[in-house]
């Protein structure tokens, strides 16, 4: 009975809700434990914890349970702090990367693609690829992978520094999906954060796949996180080889769009990160607060349009109807300006509000306790929509809407019969899985807004936006 009941919730409107979700996800995992046989989790109560998952032969299990847990990066972290290991290699994993974090004499080779360390183990090698979504095959077969080679002291066929630091280093790749902007943050950008932000600039990023045009869009925010020449490491001259005393191979990455703050390098939030990228572009608005001697000004919304699919159409009607209200409009289609005039345009702004896309990830932009306006595309597309930023928004101290589009508001009608499977079974759709739902509900669809409706939820931000005028 239980398992029809279900059923049915999945068939309504209301399958996908905030907190039922939640409350599937603290089930699913406690039910993860429960199968998990005890044996095999670590307590990390001695040293010899630590030396076992330091060995790069984990189990499936091993590696299931370490995504969740912080207890590796403290254990070398209290390891470092009482000087022992003066030497140690750690290989780390979180959801979407496997990242190495190296200490010791660490000689870079970029010609050869190949990390000398230099210890009194010795003989020992592995392979890595520098980009945070292991998960996905298709992404990670372009990336170049480095071997990082273990020589015992004193070996004639180490290669000799050239140029010697004293700062750390991160090694990672330009790659994947990063030509679109959420990707740029989900792929890179947090997860630099999250990786040097720890070293207060005192740190040089090796770059390999290296995009020039990708360092040059996003040098304010770089130039944040370190204080020293970014090296294409591709390019360094075979003589040339940099050596450091700690280096990191990867990048630290806990999902899509999200910091966990619970995962390594652990206390990270997603608030933290915005207040950053707010620091960095120089934004004056940290935060909407309540000015009694200031005279209340017209709230600032921005629509975005978009240029190629899920457009939002009538984008004129709804800019009338935004004004009627009290709104200040910004049109913008995304991406079209230089990124440190477009984060400006974005601060200056109360609401953000468009059809699920890129262009949301903007919202990192954004002070405090604004509000964004998320337009869900009709074809049960809450699941995707919500892990990419209906979560997230709230933990960067953000107020979340959302607007989920009818079928009315949808121009897949205009393409599709009725009787079409398309539309009668969009559920059937998702279950050939994302190339095929994707195609048809994100690429191929537009909206057109019901005004009625969607002046409810532009209230909803503009009630919100006066606390505080």
């Amino acid at each position: 009975m239980e398992l029809q009941n279900a059923m049915k919730l999945c068939q309504t409107n209301q399958w996908f809700q905030p907190k039922a979700l939640a409350a599937v996800c603290v089930l699913s995992c406690l039910l993860l434990l429960c199968f998990l046989d005890s044996n095999n989790l670590y307590t990390f109560d001695n040293f010899n914890d630590w030396d076992k998952i330091q060995d790069d032969n984990f189990t499936v299990v091993d590696e299931t349970w370490l995504c969740f847990s912080s207890a590796k990066i403290l254990r070398r972290a209290e390891n470092l702090r009482r000087g022992v290991p003066k030497e140690s290699i750690c290989r780390l994993r979180v959801p979407k990367s496997i990242y190495y974090e190296i200490d010791g004499d660490i000689r870079v080779d970029g010609d050869s693609s190949s990390i000398f360390w230099i210890n009194s183990r010795g003989n020992e090698s592995l392979k890595a690829k520098p980009f945070p979504r292991n998960c996905d095959p298709i992404v990670m077969k372009d990336i170049k992978e480095y071997s990082v080679k273990s020589f015992p002291l004193q070996n004639e066929s180490v290669p000799q520094c050239t140029s010697n630091h004293s700062y750390p280093a991160v090694l990672f790749a330009y790659g994947g999906y990063t030509a679109n902007f959420f990707h740029d943050f989900t792929d890179l950008l947090i997860p630099l954060f999250l990786t040097a932000h720890r070293y207060h600039g005192e740190v040089q990023f090796l770059i390999t796949n290296m995009n020039p045009s990708w360092v040059e869009r996003f040098g304010t925010f770089l130039k944040n996180l370190t204080r020293y020449e970014i090296i294409d490491i591709d390019k360094v001259d075979h003589s040339n080889i940099h050596c450091y005393k700690s280096m990191t191979i990867g990048l630290y990455a806990h999902g899509e769009f999200a910091i966990d703050p619970l995962m390594p390098p652990l206390g990270y939030t997603f608030a933290n990160f915005t207040d950053f990228m707010r620091r960095s572009f120089s934004l004056e608005r940290h935060m909407l607060r309540k000015h009694d001697k200031r005279p209340p000004r017209k709230p600032k919304l921005l629509l975005i349009t978009r240029r190629w699919n899920r457009k939002l159409i009538n984008f004129n009607e709804t800019t009338t109807m935004a004004i009627d209200l009290g709104f200040e409009v910004i049109l913008m289609e995304g991406g079209d300006e230089p990124l440190d005039k477009f984060a400006q345009i974005v601060n200056s702004c109360d609401v953000i509000a468009g059809v699920h896309g890129s262009a949301l990830s903007y919202m990192v932009f954004l002070p405090q306790n604004a509000v964004v306006i998320q337009i869900i595309p009709w074809g049960r597309l809450e699941a995707v929509c919500w892990c990419n930023y209906a979560f997230t928004v709230p933990k960067a101290k953000l107020k979340y809407l959302e607007y989920q589009a009818s079928l009315e508001e949808s121009t897949l009608l205009n393409k599709y019969p009725r009787d079409h499977r398309y539309i009668q079974d969009p559920f059937s759709v998702h279950m050939e899985g994302w190339f095929v739902y994707s195609k048809v509900y994100m690429q191929e669809q537009d909206v057109i807004l019901d005004l009625q409706r969607f002046r409810g939820t532009l209230v909803q931000a503009l009630e919100h936006i006066k606390q505080y005028q």
